[in-house]
């Protein structure tokens, strides 16, 4: 069975070679989502490691080196716990003498730095 072909002239969309600002912007936003880094959900056993490492490292003041999402892509940052805030699950994180609160929500991983 032979299809029938859409010449040029009743497609107006195809032969079209402008096009609306607009129609391009949704373009680039559409592409951008595209590419946009989505973090991987924790399940509870990986959150529940993960909360252990953070708690070990305050309790013997050990350097941790987290991996987080900043609401972009995934960054990483080696510090100091200060101070668990349960109550609006974030933490205080010391890295030299640069202070950063990090909500427990965006953290993706985390490694204990080796002892001295």
């Amino acid at each position: 069975m032979r299809e029938k072909r859409v010449s040029k002239k009743e497609n107006v969309f195809v032969s079209s070679r402008f096009v609306l600002p607009e129609h391009r912007e949704m373009y680039v936003r559409m592409k951008e989502e595209e590419r946009r880094y989505v973090p991987p959900e924790l399940d509870q056993d990986q959150l529940g490691a993960l909360s252990e490492l953070v708690w070990q490292a305050f309790q013997t003041r050990r350097v941790l080196t987290l991996t987080y999402y900043d609401g972009q892509s995934p960054r990483r940052l080696s510090a100091q716990v200060v101070h668990i805030d349960r109550a609006a699950r974030r933490l205080k994180l010391r890295a030299g003498s640069e202070v950063h609160w990090l909500s427990f929500a965006c953290l993706l991983h985390a490694e204990l730095a080796a002892p001295f």
